[in-house]
């Protein structure tokens, strides 16, 4: 039911932990563990942060933060930070995005993630993260947009640009 008493319907896809980790993480020497992954709904690659979903059991959403990073890039955060808790797409799920700054990164084994998922790990500078993912925007490459929004959080989080 709507705050109108009326009744609606539509498509909507709901998690039973809506919770998700979003993770910029950034080396001792200022790299970026960006990905390049398949994802069946589009039928295409995507540019996009290392990420994962809250769903087990008794686990923090720093501990998911930190098992996801390194499943997906090899590299293991001695410092996870959250930065921001907000909607994705609130009309259409309940998912909550939690973006995480990971520094101290050591890497551990060379990622690639887990079962069947398609990614490719690449390094970009962090001065360099907003013209990488608008060349590949003006390339006709997919770039999930809430990417430019995280490195916003980021480059706040550690006082660079923005105010």
């Amino acid at each position: 039911m709507g705050p109108d008493g009326r009744e609606r319907t539509w498509y909507s896809a709901a998690r039973p932990n809506p919770h998700t980790v979003h993770m910029l993480g950034i080396t001792p020497d200022g790299l970026v563990p960006v990905l390049r992954q398949w994802r069946a709904p589009l039928d295409d690659w995507v540019w996009e942060l290392p990420a994962g979903v809250c769903d087990r059991d008794g686990e923090s959403l720093e501990e998911t933060a930190r098992r996801e990073l390194l499943e997906e890039t090899g590299f293991f955060a001695g410092r996870v930070e959250r930065l921001f808790t907000g909607t994705v797409s609130p009309g259409l799920t309940n998912e909550l995005y939690n973006a995480f700054l990971c520094r101290e990164l050591a890497r551990q084994s060379p990622g690639g993630g887990t079962g069947g998922e398609r990614l490719v790990v690449h390094l970009v500078p962090f001065d360099a993260l907003e013209d990488h993912f608008m060349r590949a925007v003006r390339g006709g490459e997919l770039v999930d947009a809430k990417v430019l929004a995280h490195v916003l959080l980021a480059r706040r989080a550690l006082g660079v640009g923005g105010s």
